[in-house]
């Protein structure tokens, strides 16, 4: 979704503001005659979203992440109210994603070591290894 601050709030009359919210994070090109600024932020790097809406004029929105700080002016009231929103959504979202493939890195990793286990178990019947050696092998595996 892309937001672009108005032409008629200070310092976007020529080249205004904009904020591109994205499914995985937030840009804010912020344009210059001769140069200009353009940074993207994933959602899981920002540490927190300011906004300032003052009574009467234009509102501004500044991100906060990894030590870095971009601010952009010249947005509506409900403008950055829905970009602070979205944001705050993807964050949840991607800490959501972030658990879910941590959880199934674990089931994973729990079926392979009950697999390892098995494998040495029928290697112990078949007298392939010794149950000494079983039992070194085994709390090696349980110890990971």
């Amino acid at each position: 979704m892309k937001f672009t601050a108005s032409r008629l709030s200070a310092g976007n009359k020529i080249f205004p503001d904009e904020i591109y919210l994205e499914p995985t994070g937030i840009t804010i090109k912020i344009p210059g005659l001769f140069s200009g600024e353009s940074k993207q932020f994933d959602f899981n790097h920002i540490a927190s979203v300011e906004i300032d809406t003052p009574l009467i004029g234009f509102s501004s929105i500044t991100i906060f992440a990894g030590g870095t700080m971009m601010a952009a002016s010249g947005f509506t009231k409900s403008e950055v109210k829905q970009i602070k929103e979205g944001i705050e959504k993807g964050k949840e979202n991607a800490k959501n994603a972030l658990s879910n493939e941590q959880t199934a890195t674990n089931s994973s990793t729990k079926i392979s070591i009950a697999d390892e286990l098995i494998k040495l178990k029928a290697l112990v019947d078949s007298g392939v290894i010794t149950a000494t050696e079983f039992e070194q092998q085994k709390q090696k595996i349980l110890s990971n």
